[in-house]
């Protein structure tokens, strides 16, 4: 492998292998197999047994820019949050998407900050349209089933139930509410790590997110 980039054909891939070298690291700096041999063409399929850890990205290699637009990617939520605050939502369709367009902007040069594109971009769309779809849905069936509890206070039982819908009713606002303050925090939080040069996981969508450029329908784009 040595001999092949001192070949100066190859010196324009040289960028290339440290890319995929680090997609195959284990987080020890050592590669897998998948690193060893020919170049492949584009971001190579790697195995993924299932019920194992996502990958580690190597922040062994990261440069300042990397670390810097992985914290902006996820920094982007406050953007998001406050811009649809003040706009009423008008600026949701926009703002969730720029941690999309880092990724397409770094995904043949940087996977860790693909990585953590990703990874901002689906709790971003978890924390705002996750909580609309919520609330939408969530209120039809709370409406619906007050109509019923006021239908059966004609026996006497809607008496007991009226309350506890109403409980119901708050339970489902605090959710609602409750899912961008997470999202806030959440993305603040791995903003900061991320700019700190670590490699921080959102719990159950980094996994997700791992799975997809590592064998999904993001890894053949």
């Amino acid at each position: 492998m040595a001999e092949e980039r001192q070949d100066p054909l190859n010196e324009s891939d040289e960028s290339q292998d440290v890319r995929v070298s680090r997609l195959a690291s284990d987080g020890t700096g050592d590669m897998s197999e998948a690193a060893i041999g020919d170049k492949p063409k584009r971001r190579p399929r790697f195995e993924f047994p299932v019920g194992d850890v996502p990958r580690s990205y190597s922040t062994q290699h990261v440069s300042d820019d990397e670390r810097l637009w992985a914290a902006i990617a996820h920094g982007s939520v406050w953007i998001t949050l406050l811009g649809g605050v003040a706009s009423i939502g008008m600026v949701l369709p926009i703002s969730v998407f720029i941690p999309l367009a880092i990724y397409f902007a770094f995904r043949r040069r940087s996977d860790y900050v693909a990585f953590h594109a990703l990874q901002a971009f689906v709790l971003q769309l978890v924390g705002t349209l996750g909580a609309l779809v919520l609330l939408t849905v969530g209120g039809i069936v709370w409406i619906i089933g007050f109509i019923v509890v006021l239908l059966a206070m004609v026996i006497l039982i809607g008496f007991v139930l009226v309350p506890l819908w109403g409980l119901v009713g708050i339970a489902l606002l605090f959710i609602v509410t409750l899912m961008p303050l997470a999202m806030l925090f959440l993305g603040t939080l791995a903003a900061v790590e991320t700019y700190q040069g670590r490699d921080y996981r959102y719990a159950v969508i980094a996994r997700w997110v791992d799975r997809q450029l590592a064998g999904g329908f993001l890894n053949s784009a």
